[in-house]
């Protein structure tokens, strides 16, 4: 519980009645995330850019206030925490379940320890809950901070550079074509083309309004502010069809090897995505290509004769998804054949404590919530129903962690069996933070 200094309020995304600007308190509240993320003060024109975003993703704002500090001194607008939700979804494999994204959740250093994160966090996922969202994401910056309030990591991302010094040989022949496009032409492509990918990738979450600005160079790396040094491509398949884009930028004369970075690449088809790659390593003065959010299992050094051209630096945990309701996500995975089992889980918030019985028939589960809490097959935290949800790693593996425990009772081939109903091909990708 916070002390009465201390008071959560909604940051309405409101403008100020004689200026139409955005309003001092959005101002206030956006800064103070910048400011949380080690980013200069947005200029007036950055705020406004930004209040647009976020007014198309309809975030929702919370700000922490502390009356007790001195108003000469410091502006009563200013919070000591932000935080930040909006609506997508998330591709858990068989279909796309609406989610709850967590983000820009700010603490101050002087007031940490006080219980404002978890007073935030708890509140919205138990609100988040109530509004029928079945899971909670959010990209974390730190990975030790989540997991307290249920959230497991189910996605990786490393970047990936290719060595493009020489002849690129690839084993398969060029399929379709490449189209070198101005970067306001992904106004009209950019979003279906992402759609596209978003349907056919687990782990794939939806994503807001700054990446359409970001890929037709309307703002740039580094905040709302245009990018005159961006490039585009789209990809067209035999018939004509754009199945993928990619936006770049040469890293400049001084870099060591002569690098062209990838800002975004979306393709709907491996076969795109290795297209565009192609691409890619035919620009004239280029050494090096490199790639950010490539997937832990990243195909493209399969693709070329010589795969040692591709290395990969920079891997760490991308997505963590935190279940809100057991029955509703779980019914949206794909399973493997039929069978049943019974899960409890234990959940300190109480958001998804309880036990459940399975019923998997040819691949799709009923997921039933029991009355009692008897003998179950299986027990986890809510910290491991992410990644079993996602796929993100194997059965074996996570009880071997000590995240999923097989009961006293259970035989030993029942680990095993229980593997063969959820082990998946392949890992759950998200090519975008939020």
């Amino acid at each position: 519980m916070l002390t009465r200094q201390l008071r959560i309020e909604e940051v309405p995304l409101a403008r100020d009645a004689h200026t139409g600007a955005a309003s001092g308190g959005y101002a206030a509240w956006l800064n103070t995330g910048r400011e949380g993320f080690h980013q200069q003060p947005a200029t007036a024109d950055q705020v406004e850019q930004m209040f647009q975003a976020h007014e198309v993703d309809a975030r929702v704002l919370t700000g922490v206030y502390d009356d007790s500090l001195p108003a000469d001194w410091v502006d009563p607008l200013v919070p000591v925490a932000t935080y930040a939700s909006f609506a997508k979804t998330l591709n858990v494999g068989a279909s796309l379940v609406p989610a709850h994204l967590v983000t820009m959740v700010t603490v101050r250093p002087t007031h940490r320890r006080r219980g404002i994160l978890r007073e935030l966090m708890t509140g919205d996922l138990a609100r988040a809950k109530a509004a029928g969202y079945p899971v909670a994401a959010l990209t974390a910056s730190e990975a030790t901070i989540y997991g307290r309030f249920g959230f497991g990591r189910v996605t990786e991302q490393q970047t990936l550079h290719l060595d493009v010094r020489g002849d690129v040989r690839f084993h398969a022949a060029a399929s379709g074509s490449v189209l070198q496009v101005p970067p306001h032409v992904l106004g009209t492509v950019a979003g279906p083309v992402f759609e596209a990918f978003h349907a056919s990738r687990r782990g794939s979450v939806g994503r807001q309004e700054a990446y359409l600005r970001h890929a037709t160079a309307r703002w740039g790396q580094e905040g709302p502010d245009p990018d005159p040094k961006l490039r585009a491509a789209v990809y067209l398949d035999p018939a004509g069809e754009i199945q993928g884009y990619v936006t770049y930028v040469f890293a400049g004369w001084d870099s060591k090897p002569l690098t062209l970075n990838v800002r975004d690449l979306v393709a709907t088809t491996e076969v795109a995505r290795r297209e565009i790659f192609r691409f890619l390593s035919s620009v004239d003065l280029i050494e090096r290509i490199s790639h950010p959010f490539a997937a832990a299992d990243d195909p493209l050094g399969w693709a070329l004769e010589d795969p040692s051209r591709v290395s990969y630096t920079g891997r760490e945990h991308c997505l963590w998804v935190r279940v809100l309701d057991v029955p509703a996500a779980f019914a949206a995975r794909e399973y493997r054949g039929s069978g049943t089992f019974t899960l409890r889980v234990a959940d300190p918030q109480g958001l998804v404590a309880g036990s459940y019985a399975f019923a998997i028939r040819d691949g799709r589960a009923k997921v039933t919530e029991l009355d009692e809490d008897g003998p179950a097959d299986f027990s986890c935290g809510a910290v491991a129903l992410g990644p079993l949800l996602l796929g993100a790693c194997g059965i074996g593996d996570l009880v071997s962690a000590g995240l999923l425990e097989p009961a006293e009772r259970a035989l030993p081939a029942e680990p095993a069996a229980l593997s063969e109903l959820l082990d998946l091909p392949g890992v759950p990708h998200a090519i975008n933070g939020f």
